[in-house]
């Protein structure tokens, strides 16, 4: 007799690669053959929501590989996801779209972005658990520059775009809650050494050079996973399937699962059920029917309030990390300054309180969806890109407009833009000049603080397998 537990069905998938229709195919199948209900989707990123040709566009990958894949089904409403689907960008994305929802929200029916940085709650009847993930991936030489893309993007920025920016690791350092899952898309630094290496190395030689220096992973992440200790910590990048187990000084324990992208043999999905005494059953599903809800995070929206003025500085930014060399770790620096918006955050929670806010059912389709019938090449970008209704009613629950983010998350050419609070041009025009001499910027970042950026495949060693449906 099955023993009925109380819980959340969990499938976590590592890179998407645009495969909506076989990766919600295998949770039905997978629903059809454990009797059981998925009630929760997970994704580590490189989703591709391509709406239209135009968001095609803005994906970063060589032109060779562009399709449009199937989104745009799911977008209109012609398919829908089987289960609730929550994911985190990668580096293979419609880096506009994506942009368009910084803080989170939802790119189609029952599909939800988290956004750059985010930490919500999931409930579902007596089961409660925080999610929390940032999007992207970590390169050294761009990680202290604030978000500088500005819509329209320029192709030298589809790449900056989706590279981590210290204001997310920073919003995510004043996080003193208990966060359950964390979902990043590249690897925490040196995550290997808490699992088999060995193991690790059978399947993925060319790890080798990068283990051996300590390189392999993501700085920020290892700070995330330092500081936030979740339960659990789930990836994917790197296309290989690695576990790991980490006990931390304090005491608590993270469970680090990558997985592989979406090809027959894979191990590219992983099912479970969550408990409300926070622990992974895989042999034991749920069984009770109530419906799964999700909500803003009170603390979570203290610390957006706190940190918006940041998001206006643009070239302004401080630098508020730096890379300790001899401890291998980045710290943050302008300690006072942090304390400062610490006790912010404390005043605003107050406000906030412990009040659940349900997150809104309010998307609406804001561009329109790949016509099937257009056998052209036509790509006519738009003139502007409208404040996402979803985004309007996220600012209003701090009493902000948005419309000093201009450029940043909407583009309204004809809106006079707020003196002082903008990227003047020829500031940004050095930043292009920067990101074109990107190799030697690199090679200066990593003498000064003798640490490069983590083993990844590059954004042009693609091959045909990571776009399924080219095949």
């Amino acid at each position: 007799m099955i023993e009925q537990i109380k819980g959340i069905n969990i499938a976590v998938e590592g890179c998407f690669h645009g495969n909506f229709d076989e990766i919600f195919g295998t949770i039905r199948e997978i629903e059809k053959q454990k009797k059981i209900k998925i009630d929760l989707l997970l994704v580590c990123g490189d989703v591709q929501t391509h709406r239209n040709k135009h968001d095609m566009f803005n994906m970063a990958c060589p032109v060779k590989y562009l399709q449009m894949g199937t989104f745009y089904k799911y977008y209109e409403g012609k398919e829908r996801a089987p289960c609730l689907t929550i994911f985190i960008g990668g580096n293979h994305e419609a880096s506009n779209y994506l942009r368009e929802m910084y803080f989170g929200g939802w790119i189609a029916p029952n599909i939800y972005y988290l956004g750059d940085s985010n930490i919500i709650q999931i409930k579902k009847g007596n089961t409660t658990l925080k999610l929390g993930g940032t999007s992207g991936i970590f390169k050294i030489f761009d990680f202290n520059n604030p978000k500088l893309e500005q819509f329209p993007f320029k192709s030298e920025q589809l790449r900056s775009v989706y590279h981590s920016k210290q204001i997310d690791l920073y919003k995510l350092s004043l996080y003193e809650g208990e966060v359950n899952i964390f979902l990043s898309h590249d690897w925490p630094q040196q995550i290997h050494q808490y699992g088999s290496t060995k193991e690790l190395l059978k399947k993925k030689q060319n790890f080798e050079p990068d283990i051996k220096s300590g390189r392999l992973g993501s700085q920020p992440h290892k700070f995330t996973l330092e500081r936030l200790q979740p339960n659990f910590w789930f990836a994917a990048h790197m296309h290989v399937k690695f576990e790991a187990f980490v006990k931390h000084k304090s005491g608590k324990q993270t469970k680090f699962l990558a997985l592989d992208k979406c090809l027959p043999g894979r191990d590219f999905l992983q099912v479970f059920t969550y408990t409300n005494e926070q622990k992974d059953l895989y042999d034991q599903f749920a069984y009770n029917d109530e419906p799964i809800e999700l909500f803003y995070d009170p603390e979570w929206l203290s610390i957006v309030q706190t940190t918006y003025k940041l998001l206006t500085l643009w070239d302004k930014m401080p630098k508020l990390f730096e890379y300790n060399s001899a401890l291998k770790e980045l710290q943050i620096i302008k300690k006072d300054k942090f304390e400062e918006f610490l006790n912010e955050k404390h005043v605003r929670m107050k406000i906030f309180g412990n009040h659940k806010i349900k997150i809104p059912n309010n998307f609406e389709i804001t561009s329109p969806p790949y016509d099937e019938q257009d056998t052209t090449n036509r790509l006519i970008p738009p003139k502007r890109v409208p404040l996402n209704n979803q985004m309007k009613d996220y600012l209003k629950l701090f009493n902000e407009s948005g419309q000093e983010l201009n450029g940043l998350i909407f583009y309204e050419p004809d809106q006079p833009r707020i003196i002082g609070e903008f990227v003047p041009q020829d500031f940004l025009q050095k930043q292009i000049e920067l990101e074109n001499q990107k190799d030697i910027l690199q090679q200066q970042t990593l003498q000064q603080q003798q640490q490069d950026e983590p083993s990844s495949p590059k954004d042009d060693e693609l091959n045909i397998q990571d776009f399924p449906f080219l095949q």
